[in-house]
């Protein structure tokens, strides 16, 4: 599996991605998953989460998933070089993605190879729980999801923006957090300029600044 795991800025794409023999960024197709977003509207971070992959150069390949079935989701991937799966509320995109039996194909799909980013609730689902998203976040109205498991990935439970910059979510707010989930065995603290990169079995810690390098 290859699979970088973000909390919010995306610096770490480019040395993720660019070392994968593709001929350059404009060539790379990504499919961009933007079903967590749904519930938020027209939230300012929906635009600038899609327009950073623009201005590093990658083709991104609108997906919603939950406006279609696994087999055009499958079918979806066939055609891209990596899978993006942008943040928001983690209920709402594990309720959706069982809905229309997407995450088995997304389980598949990432342990067959094919690179898997995922920032912020993108990230969340990729362990083993998505309990601190609902400590974060609450429930989406209308969204019943009894079982918080997510796609299992990695033997973790992500808690994402955990240096506390971002203000929906203030240093006090993720300490209670972390003290309410302290022994979940996995629980990985994630701040914004930090991203979880797994291959090869291994998981390492590496920067993931805000600043990012210019389109090629």
């Amino acid at each position: 599996m290859k699979m970088l795991l973000l909390s919010r800025f995306i610096g770490a794409i480019p040395g993720f991605l660019d070392t994968r023999g593709l001929d350059s960024r404009a060539a790379t197709r990504i499919a961009y998953i933007d079903d967590a977003s749904k519930p938020l509207g027209n939230a300012p971070f929906i635009k600038r989460e899609r327009l950073q992959l623009h201005e590093l150069g990658y083709s991104l390949v609108p997906l919603t998933v939950g406006d279609g079935t696994a087999t055009e989701l499958a079918s979806a991937l066939d055609r891209v070089d990596a899978i993006y799966v942008a943040g928001g509320m983690a209920d709402y995109l594990m309720a959706t993605l069982r809905r229309v039996g997407a995450d088995t194909v997304l389980i598949e799909r990432v342990r067959a190879g094919l690179p898997y980013m995922g920032a912020s609730a993108g990230a969340m689902i990729a362990g083993k729980s998505i309990k601190p998203a609902i400590a974060l976040d609450g429930h989406t109205a209308g969204v019943s999801l009894e079982d918080l498991t997510g796609l299992g990935l990695i033997d973790a439970v992500i808690l994402p923006h955990a240096d506390g910059q971002l203000p929906p979510y203030p240093p006090e707010k993720i300490a209670a957090v972390a003290r309410k989930f302290e022994n979940t065995h996995g629980l990985t603290l994630l701040p914004d300029n930090a991203a979880l990169l797994v291959e090869n079995g291994k998981i390492l810690r590496v920067e993931s600044p805000e600043n990012t390098s210019a389109p090629r």
